[in-house]
C-alpha cells in the first residue's frame, strides 16, 4: 500500500493499528517518489530479559588487553582516530 505524505498525517494512528493488524508495509511517498516505508515490527517476541542477555559469554579478553601502550602502538592509534 502507498501513500503520499499528507495523507499519512493525517491519519497515522489509523495506519499504524493496520499495519499491525495486517502485518503488510505501507510506503510514504512525497511527490509521487518513495520516502519511507512503515513496516510491522519482527521483534514482539523481544523481552527486556532476552535482550539484555542475549550477548552472555560472547566477549573474551585477550591476555594483557589492559596493559599500558608502547610507543609505536600509541602513534598506531592516535594516526587511526585522526
Amino acid at each position: 500500500m502507498e501513500m503520499s505524505v499528507t495523507e499519512f498525517k493525517a491519519k497515522c494512528t489509523k495506519v499504524f493499528h493496520d499495519i499491525e493488524k495486517q502485518k503488510k508495509p505501507v510506503k510514504i511517498t512525497r511527490r509521487g517518489k518513495v520516502i519511507a516505508v512503515v513496516q510491522p515490527s519482527t521483534q514482539s517476541d523481544v523481552t527486556p530479559e532476552k535482550f539484555l542477555g542475549c550477548l552472555h559469554d560472547t566477549l573474551t579478553f585477550q591476555q594483557g588487553w589492559d596493559e599500558p601502550l608502547g610507543d609505536e602502538e600509541w602513534e598506531a592509534c592516535k594516526s587511526v582516530s585522526a
